[in-house]
This record gives C-alpha cells, structure tokens and sequence, in this order.
C-alpha cells in the first residue's frame, strides 16, 4: 500500500491512499472462505457450495469491506505514526476516483484534512488578572436567619370561616432552630448560630469569586486565540457531514460559537501537557461531591452527612453525559490554578452588589 499526504496548505492536505492486490486478496481469500463453510443452498451440501458461487455472490461485498478497513486502519496509523494534530475527522475528498469493484484491481482513495494551527495559548506575568473578595454583610446574615426561621416555621392552613390564608409563622430562633439546621454539633446560642450561617455565606461566596476567576482567566486565553486563522470552510463540510439534521442555516448562525469551543479545547489540551495536568479518579470524585454539597446548601440543607453526600456524588457519576462534564470542569479548576500561580494577580475587594455588576 502507498500512501502519500500533499504539502500543507491554509492547513489543509490530502492523503492519498493506493491499495493493490497484494493489500487485500488474501484477507478476501480467507473471508471467502469462511462464508463458503457457512452457505446453505438448495442444491448443495453444507460447506459444499462451489467458491465459484459464492464468489460471484458475496465477493463484492466481502472485497468493499475489507477495503474499508484497510483504508479506516491505514488512515489512522499515517495521523499517528506522523503526530497529526488533526482537526475533525478526514473526509472523502470531491476529488476522489470513482472506485469500480467490478473492473479493477488496484484502488485509490483521496482524504482531505484539516490540521491544528500553531499557537501559544499560555498566559505570563504581563497578563492581569483580578481575583474578587466579595464581603458577606449582617444582612446578607439577617435574610438568612429569616429564611430558616419560615422553613421551619410553623404551617397555618387556610381558614375560610374567618378568611384568612395559609402562611408560615416563623419559629424562634433559639436551640431548636440551631438544631434543625446544624444537626449534632448546632451552635449553643444565636451568636454562634450567626458565626455559623456567616461561615457558610463565606464558603459559598467563595465558590462565585473562583467561578469569575476561571471566567477572567478563559476570557484572557481566547483573547490570545481570536486572530489564529482556522479551516473554516473544512470544519463547515465537516459539521455537516457528521451531524445529518444539522441545516446550512444552523450551522452559519451556531459557527462561530463552535469554533469558540473548538479554540477553547485546543488551548486546554495545550495547556494539561504545558503545567503535567493529569486527572485522578479521587479528584472527580471529590468535585462531584462538591457539586452536592453546594446543590444541598442551595435548599437551606447545611448539614448533610459524608455518606449522604458521596451517595448523591456517585449517582451522578453514573450518568455519561455528567461525568464528562464534571470530569473538564476539573482540568479547568487546575489549569486555572496553574495560571494563578504565573499571571499577576489583582485582590480586590467588593460587595455582592458590585460582584453582581460584574456579570451584566
């Protein structure tokens, strides 16, 4: 077999592959074979059906087969054997011979490719990046008293002899309370109820600032990638030819975002091999049990136990689609973590009002 790639151009190529008999015929053979110890036919004894017949009967098929998995094998091997850092998937190219299985023994097939373009995605000292302090405030302490005291108020179902409505009376705020939102360990008076729930507002503003952060330090690696030149017009055919319900039309409004999303997965593949980024099983593990966590405060639940939480974690590991997910959210969180530790970092310090600002 020959097969030979054309010199780069605007990052595209064509790999052409040349298979001769001596490529195919004995794998054909042995199929052939096979099929033939198998056939039944009115006429004939098992396993006796003459090669001639069945030649003329399975031969093409077997033949188109096999050459498509010389051709899917070889193909492979050429991208890996050479590093190809392709982009997509090869296609059959429109300059591609018409192949004739019925009047030729020697076939050739034309791939086009479409390869990586060569960046840097990594950020420096230079790059100025903010990392926000929002500060909890006594009412953002009130509004979450307030709120445990009607969840665990006292419900009052509706009266219509006297017309009045359903509503919740509100609870004391007292051990009971404590205990209901804490558990075992609650607080012993309001003082420490409230150092508690200040912890907690704390913990959870702490998870918005890390997400802006990761939004600050994203937005400042596709800054470096928005002038980096793609094979638009290979990953448009390439789209279509992969996603059969997709229309022209979608496709021109979504291309733009897709190819966001395709710099974006370079750039992170660049950078695991840039900072030795690896995943272990604990890490996701650990994120998705974090997940749950935050899930469970978004409900008032504070004190959820580990068993609970790992059982929650688990479930939604099971699910393809979610672990995927959880799984690039943590070569994310360490990327970051990497670039915090080589661009320059800005404290600053806000309000929740001024944080919120930040995302309009």
């Amino acid at each position: 077999m020959q097969i030979n790639q054309s010199e780069l151009k605007d990052l595209k190529a064509v790999v052409t592959l040349t298979i001769e008999p001596a490529d195919y015929q004995e794998e054909v053979a042995k199929q052939l074979k096979e099929v033939r110890h198998k056939a039944q036919m009115p006429g004939f004894r098992p396993g006796m059906v003459p090669a001639g017949l069945v030649k003329k009967m399975y031969g093409k098929g077997i033949l188109a087969d096999v050459l498509n998995k010389l051709v899917g094998e070889n193909l492979q091997k050429h991208i890996e054997d050479n590093k190809i850092q392709i982009l997509g998937d090869p296609l059959p190219s429109e300059e591609s011979p018409r192949i004739d299985l019925d009047n030729e023994d020697t076939f050739t097939f034309l791939f086009d490719i479409a390869v990586a373009p060569e960046f840097d995605a990594k950020l420096n000292g230079k790059n100025k990046l903010p990392e926000y302090t929002i500060e909890p405030t006594e009412e953002m302490i009130d509004k979450q008293v307030e709120a445990y005291t009607n969840r665990f108020g006292e419900y009052i179902p509706e009266d219509k002899e006297k017309g009045t409505k359903a509503e919740v009376k509100p609870c004391a705020v007292d051990a009971e309370l404590f205990a209901k939102v804490y558990g075992a360990d609650a607080p012993k008076d309001e003082k420490g109820f409230r150092e508690r729930i200040k912890e907690d507002i704390v913990r959870s503003l702490a998870e918005e600032s890390k997400y802006r952060f990761g939004l600050d330090v994203k937005a400042a690696i596709m800054k470096k990638m928005e002038k980096i030149a793609f094979p638009e017009d290979f990953l448009k055919r390439w789209v279509l030819a992969t996603n059969e319900k997709m229309t022209q039309e979608e496709l021109d409004k979504d291309f733009d975002k897709m190819l966001d999303e395709l710099k974006w997965h370079l750039a992170k593949d660049q950078l695991m091999k840039e900072y030795n980024i690896n995943v272990e099983k604990e890490e996701v593990e650990a994120f998705a049990k974090r997940i749950a966590r935050m899930q469970f405060m978004q409900y008032g639940l504070m004190n959820v136990d580990d068993a609970m939480l790992d059982n929650y974690a688990q479930e939604m590991l099971k699910n393809e689609n979610q672990l995927r997910g959880i799984v690039e959210r943590v070569v994310e969180d360490k990327i970051f973590d990497a670039v915090k530790g080589i661009a320059k970092i800005e404290p600053k310090t806000v309000s929740q009002e001024e944080f919120d600002k930040l995302f309009k």
